[in-house]
């Protein structure tokens, strides 16, 4: 986490922009809940969500790309219709 890099199973480096790490640190500590546009920008960026805001969508993207977590066949962060966001990974934490 101190370093805002993923270390992919091939052991190839992947590093994070702010966004995209502060979206997987949210993800992290709300594992396997949905959480909605609304929730991901205030947990994110401390902002609402304007009327047709879709920069949440945008980030999630990005870090699915990340993750090389295809949004057709999502086995990471899954999108719930009409609700939002999961992280379906299981998470646990190592010291």
């Amino acid at each position: 986490m101190a370093n805002r890099q993923l270390i992919a199973p091939d052991e190839v480096r992947v590093p994070l922009g702010a966004s995209e790490y502060r979206l997987l640190q949210v993800f992290l500590e709300h594992p396997q809940r949905v959480l909605n546009r609304d929730q991901l920008l205030e947990l994110t960026q401390g902002r609402e969500a304007m009327p047709f805001d879709r920069s949440i969508d945008v980030q999630v993207s990005r870090l699915r790309r990340r993750l090389r977590d295809d949004p057709r066949e999502a086995v990471i962060i899954k999108t719930v219709r009409s609700e939002g966001y999961l992280l379906a990974a299981h998470v646990s934490r190592e010291f």
